[in-house]
């Protein structure tokens, strides 16, 4: 008995240190100046400026992992986020073996179990009241004009294989260390004229589209204006022509 729990030890011994040492990795979110501050008018092609009252977004599903498919992290359940609260904020964070890990993924989508972090409790509720995963809340100003606007998304997104600064997929854990993933969300990416190529900010084609002219941009008003109708040179849809509207 004795021989064969020294056996039994020495393999756990021999297995251990097979493991790469042990780090920890932290998941942030951040909406960048644009979100917490708003977008100047230098900005825009056409003067306007944005500023979001609130932008509540649903994060899940962040992970790291390997090329085999192997989880080395993963966020347990969901959290809700105001982005224009002053981040970053931090997401998760877990312990993982120090190596490279080839994948950094992470959702944006509707949770009707999503814990508060930053968000206010009456902006959580309305998350979940409308099935939402974004919510974004603004006006647009220019020249004494404002236009306000209150657009919510169902959708949800993977956002997978992401990239560092380098266009380099995934991370790499250093051993002992605590190695930090922020989770950047753009929110002047709304009010971009292209969806591939060279895109700028516009907001003119957007405070137009309030046909009942109530000083409210709605999804539906968006949707009614056909790209058709506006400038070839300004508002482009590249491979994707599904896109109309």
């Amino acid at each position: 008995p004795v021989m064969r729990n020294t056996l039994l030890f020495a393999a756990l011994l021999t297995i251990t240190a097979c493991e790469p040492p042990i780090s920890v990795v932290k998941f942030t979110t951040w909406g960048e100046d644009f979100i917490e501050t708003g977008i100047p008018a230098d900005k825009f092609e056409d003067g306007w400026s944005v500023k979001f009252s609130r932008f509540l977004v649903i994060l899940r599903d962040t992970a790291i992992a390997d090329s085999t498919g192997v989880v080395g992290a993963q966020q347990p359940g969901a959290k809700a986020f105001d982005l224009t609260k002053k981040g970053p904020v931090e997401v998760f964070a877990a312990t993982a073996p120090g190596k490279a890990w080839d994948v950094v993924r992470y959702a944006i989508a509707p949770d009707s179990n999503a814990d508060a972090t930053n968000i206010e409790a009456s902006d959580l509720a309305l998350l979940k009241s409308r099935t939402a995963s974004l919510i974004a809340i603004g006006t647009g100003t220019k020249a004494g004009v404002t236009k306000s606007f209150e657009w919510s998304f169902t959708s949800n997104t993977l956002y997978d294989a992401c990239e560092r600064a380098g266009g380099l997929k995934g991370i790499t854990l250093v051993p002992g260390k605590e190695v930090m993933v922020q989770l950047t969300v753009h929110g002047d990416h709304f009010f971009y004229d292209q969806l591939s190529g060279d895109a700028k900010l516009r907001f003119e084609p957007i405070a137009n589209a309030d046909a009942n002219n109530d000083g409210k941009v709605a999804l539906d008003e968006l949707a009614a204006v056909q790209l058709t109708s506006l400038p070839a040179n300004q508002y482009g849809t590249g491979s994707v022509s599904s896109v109309k509207t």
